[in-house]
C-alpha cells in the first residue's frame, strides 16, 4: 500500500479468499502426531479476481474513486501446490468535500434566512461542529450529514422535516460538492399523547415518565427520552415511540406502544466467590406494587462458605488464598420503590433487613451455627436523582442494629496482659452516604473513550447516636484513550480518607502505655470499624494479593480452615491507589477476543490510629517478643500482569496473571507456615521461616471490565 486508510481485518471482510486459521495452523505443525495431516483451504482464482472487484468496489464508495488493486506479489510455491496470495493497493487520491449548501425545497434559496430568529445561532453552531467542507467524501458520509440536518430539525421542533441531498463529483479536481434541499415543514408543538398495549398499568403512570407534556414545543429528543423512561420502569417487555401518520401543521401526534411484563416474576442465581464459597441469590418481584408503578422486592442471599476447604486439586482462580479467612453471609431484605417522587427524575426505595454473617475480621465464634460472629439488622433508605442517562446522584442513609459475638481471648498462651474478655458487643449504625456517578464517555457501561467519575462522602454518628462516628471522602476517576483502532488505554485513580471523632476516636488511638481496658475498646473499636476502613488487594484492586490482603495483616489462629492459621487484613485509614492497563485485539481469535497488560499500585496507612489488634486478642497470634506477628500497616504495594479477556453477551470474562512487585514479609510464606513456627516451643525469627515464590503470583478471575 502507498497509504493505508484502513485495516487489513477491515478489507479481509469483503476478500472471499481465505488462508488457513489459527487452528488449522496449529493442526498442520502437529500433523506429524499420528492421526493428523495437513489441511488447506482450496485456491479457486475465479474467487480472487471476484475479491479484486469487490476491494475496488469498497474503496470507491468509500470516496477512492480510482484505486489501483493488483496481486503481481503473490507466492506460489509449485513443488508443494501451495501459493500465498498478497494484494498490493494504491488507494491513489480520496475526494473531499469541497462545498456544502443548504437550500429551501421549494424555492432554491438559501435556507439559514428561512429559520426563526431564535435558532439561527443555534444553526450556525450546529454547522460549525457537525456539517463543514472537508475530509473524505462517501456516500455513506453525505446520507449521514443528511440524518444529521433531519435530526436537528426535528430536536427543535419541526416534526415533519424532510432532507434530500445530491452530490456533484469533479473528478479531475478530487473533488465533491454537497447539495441538501431542506423542507422544514411547520414547526409543531405536541398536541396528543397515544398510549397503546397498557393493561394493568395506568395511562397516567406512562404521562407521568415523559420529558414532555401536550402544548409543549416538539422535540424528538424528548419523545427517544420517554421510551427510555418507560424501559427503566421494568413494567415493560416493549416501549415503541413513533410518530404516525398526520396532516403536516403545527400540531403532532405521538405515539407509544408498549407490552407489560408478567406483574410478578422469580428468579435466582448461585455463584462461587473464593473468599466466600458457593453463594445462592433468589428474589420474588412485583412490578407494580398497589399501582403508581412502585416495585415491591423481596430478596434471600447465602454466601455459604462452602467448601471450607477447597480441594487442592483445584484451579488457582477457584481456590482460596490458603492463607484468607473464610466469610459467610446469610441475608433477607424487603425493598418497596417508588419512581417520580415529586420528578420523574427523582426515585426513593425503603429496604428493612437482617442478616447473619462470618465476619472474617473477628475471630469465628463456635459456639454459634457456623462459627457465625455478627448479626445485624436495620433499615436502609436511599433517594436517586438521575439527572441524565447513567449520571446520578444518590442519598442513602442506613440505621441499623449490630451486635458482634466475641471470643474470649484466654486460650491464647503468648498474652502479655489479662486475657480480652468474650462479652459480645451491642451498637448502633447510623451512616449517610452521599454518592455520585459524572462523567463523559461513549457508553457508561462498557466505555473505551472518555472519563468517569464516582465521588463519595459517608458521615457516621451525625444526626443519631451511633457506635461508629466517622467521616469519609474517597474519589474514582477512571479513564479511557483509544490509542488506535488496536490499542486501548485505561487508567484509574482512586484517593480516600476516614477521619473518626468522638469516642471512635478515643478509642481507636491508645496512649503509650494503655491499661487493659484501653485494649479491650480499641479492639472493640477495630471490630465495629473493619467495613469502613480501606482495604487493598483483589482482582479489580491491586492484582496480585488475594483480596483485602494486600497492606498490614496479622497471623490469627483460624478454627474452621484446615490449615489452622490465616492472615487478618489491618486495614486503612487513608489508600491512595493507580491502575494502568492497555488493552490489545488477539490476532486470530476474532474481534471477542482481547489481551491485556496491567500495572497497578497502592499506598496505604493508618495514620496516628492504631488498628493492629493487641497481642491477647482472641486467635492473635504471638511471636516470641510477645507481640503479634504482623506487618507494617502502612506500605506501598505495586503488581503487574497480563490477562486475557473474551466479550460475551453479559460482559467480558476476564482471568488474569499477576505478579507482586512489593510482597511484604508475609505475602510469599503461608499462613500455616508462619503459625506452625509462631507456636513451636523454640520459633525461629520470621525472617527464617521458608519463602514460596509461587505465592508472589496469583489468577484472577472475573466477569466485566476490571475497572
Amino acid at each position: 500500500m502507498d497509504q493505508q486508510t484502513f485495516d487489513p481485518d477491515r478489507l479481509r471482510e469483503q476478500i472471499g479468499t481465505v488462508g488457513p486459521g489459527t487452528l488449522t495452523r496449529l493442526r498442520n505443525r502437529l500433523s506429524f502426531l499420528p492421526g493428523l495431516q495437513t489441511n488447506y483451504p482450496a485456491f479457486d482464482p475465479v474467487m480472487l479476481q471476484k475479491d479484486v472487484v469487490r476491494l475496488r468496489q469498497f474503496y470507491r464508495q468509500n470516496g477512492f474513486p480510482s484505486p489501483d488493486i493488483d496481486y503481481p506479489a503473490s507466492q506460489l510455491d509449485s513443488s508443494r501446490n501451495r501459493i500465498h496470495v498478497i494484494f498490493t493497493i494504491r488507494e491513489g487520491p480520496s475526494l473531499q468535500i469541497r462545498t456544502v449548501d443548504f437550500l429551501e425545497a421549494a424555492s432554491r434559496a438559501p435556507f439559514e434566512p428561512t429559520l426563526p430568529e431564535d435558532l439561527r445561532g443555534d444553526w450556525a453552531a450546529f454547522r460549525r461542529g457537525e456539517v463543514g467542507a472537508g475530509g473524505r467524501y462517501t456516500d455513506f458520509e453525505r446520507t449521514q450529514i443528511e440524518d444529521e440536518v433531519q435530526g436537528w430539525l426535528r430536536d427543535h421542533g419541526f416534526a415533519f422535516a424532510r432532507v434530500r441531498s445530491s452530490a456533484s463529483i469533479d473528478t479531475t479536481a478530487y473533488a465533491a460538492d454537497l447539495r441538501f434541499l431542506v423542507d422544514p415543514g411547520p414547526r409543531a408543538v405536541f398536541s396528543d399523547i397515544r398510549v397503546e398495549g397498557n393493561e394493568s398499568v395506568d395511562r397516567s403512570i406512562i404521562l407521568r415518565e415523559l420529558p414532555f407534556s401536550v402544548g409543549d414545543r416538539f422535540s424528538a429528543d424528548a419523545v427517544t427520552e420517554g421510551q427510555q423512561k418507560l424501559f427503566d420502569l421494568s413494567l415493560f417487555r416493549v416501549a415503541l415511540a413513533d410518530v404516525p401518520s398526520q396532516p403536516r401543521d403545527s400540531t403532532a401526534t405521538v405515539r407509544y406502544r408498549v407490552r407489560e411484563r408478567a406483574l410478578r416474576s422469580y428468579s435466582g442465581q448461585v455463584g462461587y466467590d473464593t473468599r466466600s464459597g458457593v453463594t445462592a441469590d433468589g428474589s420474588w418481584r412485583h412490578r407494580n406494587f398497589y399501582g403508581n408503578a412502585r416495585t415491591f422486592l423481596v430478596n434471600l442471599t447465602a454466601e455459604t462458605g462452602y467448601p471450607e476447604n477447597v480441594p487442592e486439586f483445584l484451579p488457582g482462580f477457584l481456590a482460596r488464598s490458603s492463607s484468607q479467612e473464610l466469610s459467610r453471609r446469610f441475608r433477607a431484605s424487603v425493598t418497596l420503590r417508588q419512581p417520580f417522587l415529586l420528578s420523574e427524575d427523582v426515585s426513593g426505595s425503603l429496604s428493612p433487613f437482617v442478616q447473619e454473617r462470618l465476619n472474617p475480621a473477628l475471630a469465628p465464634n463456635p459456639s454459634r451455627p457456623l462459627d457465625l460472629n455478627e448479626r445485624q439488622f436495620g433499615l436502609e433508605s436511599t433517594l436517586v436523582y438521575d439527572f441524565l442517562p447513567y449520571r446520578t446522584l444518590s442519598l442513602q442513609h442506613s440505621v441499623s442494629r449490630t451486635q458482634q459475638f466475641l471470643v474470649s481471648g484466654a486460650e491464647n498462651p503468648n498474652r502479655t496482659n489479662g486475657a480480652l474478655t468474650g462479652e459480645d458487643d451491642l451498637f448502633n449504625k447510623s451512616i449517610f452516604t452521599l454518592n455520585g456517578t459524572f462523567g463523559d464517555a461513549d457508553d457508561f457501561l462498557n466505555p473505551t473513550t472518555g472519563y468517569i467519575i464516582r465521588p463519595t462522602i459517608q458521615l457516621g454518628g451525625v444526626f443519631l447516636r451511633s457506635g461508629v462516628e466517622f467521616a469519609q471522602v474517597s474519589t474514582e476517576l477512571s479513564g479511557y484513550l483509544p490509542v488506535s483502532s488496536y490499542v486501548e488505554l485505561a487508567g484509574r485513580v482512586f484517593a480516600g480518607s476516614t477521619w473518626p471523632f468522638g469516642e471512635s476516636l478515643d478509642n481507636l488511638t491508645l496512649p503509650a502505655s494503655p491499661s487493659d481496658a484501653a485494649r479491650r475498646e480499641n479492639l472493640i473499636y477495630q471490630n465495629r470499624f473493619s467495613d469502613n476502613f480501606f482495604y487493598a488487594g483483589g482482582g479489580s484492586d491491586v492484582r496480585g494479593w488475594a483480596s483485602r490482603l494486600a497492606g498490614g495483616k496479622v497471623l490469627r489462629k483460624s478454627s474452621v480452615l484446615r490449615e489452622g492459621f490465616a492472615y487478618r487484613p489491618i486495614g486503612a485509614r487513608s489508600k491512595v491507589g493507580l491502575s494502568l492497563e492497555a488493552r490489545f485485539p488477539l490476532p486470530g481469535l476474532g474481534a471477542s477476543w482481547r489481551t491485556a497488560a496491567f500495572l497497578d499500585g497502592a499506598y496505604v496507612t493508618s495514620g496516628a490510629l492504631d488498628l493492629t489488634p493487641p497481642a491477647n486478642a482472641p486467635s492473635i497470634i504471638s511471636g516470641p517478643d510477645g507481640t503479634p506477628v504482623r506487618t507494617d500497616p502502612s506500605q506501598v504495594l505495586v503488581g503487574t500482569g497480563a490477562g486475557l479477556r473474551y466479550e460475551t453477551s453479559f460482559g467480558f470474562l476476564r482471568i488474569d496473571l499477576a505478579y507482586k512487585l512489593t510482597p511484604d514479609a508475609l505475602d510469599l510464606r503461608a499462613a500455616e507456615d508462619v503459625g506452625r513456627n509462631a507456636t513451636a516451643e523454640a520459633p525461629m525469627p520470621l525472617s527464617e521461616v521458608d519463602t514460596r515464590t509461587l505465592r508472589r503470583f496469583r489468577v484472577h478471575f472475573g466477569i466485566g471490565r476490571s475497572f
